[in-house]
């Protein structure tokens, strides 16, 4: 299998549209899901986080009963083209349960590849 050398991630991705919550410093904001992958995601937000910080996640993958907590760290953040005010905030993941992984991975399977 031969992949695009523009192509940097380790992981397969699945579109997402649905709300999350991300948690830095202690106070929850409601985020808007773009995409989903075993390690990582990619949403949209009206605060600003820096890069590094740490963020805890929680999501309920549409369908499925069980609401997750994942822990993860902002990689990248940056004001969206289409909406003023609002950021474009990629967090990769350093702690997640094996039952949220199995979910994420079983969504990503049966999604719309990014």
């Amino acid at each position: 299998m031969t992949t695009s050398p523009r192509e940097r991630r380790r992981a397969p991705r699945a579109r997402a549209d649905f709300p999350i919550r991300l948690s830095p410093l202690g106070s929850a904001t409601p985020a808007r899901l773009k995409d989903l992958s075993a390690i990582g995601l990619c949403c949209t937000t009206g605060q600003k986080i820096e890069e590094m910080t740490l963020v805890g996640i929680e999501l309920q993958l549409p369908g499925q009963p069980d609401r997750h907590a994942v822990q993860g760290a902002v990689v990248r953040c940056e004001p969206t083209r289409a909406q003023k005010g609002q950021y474009e905030v990629a967090v990769y993941f350093t702690e997640i349960t094996d039952a949220a992984r199995s979910a994420v991975n079983a969504y990503v399977a049966q999604g719309s590849p990014v």
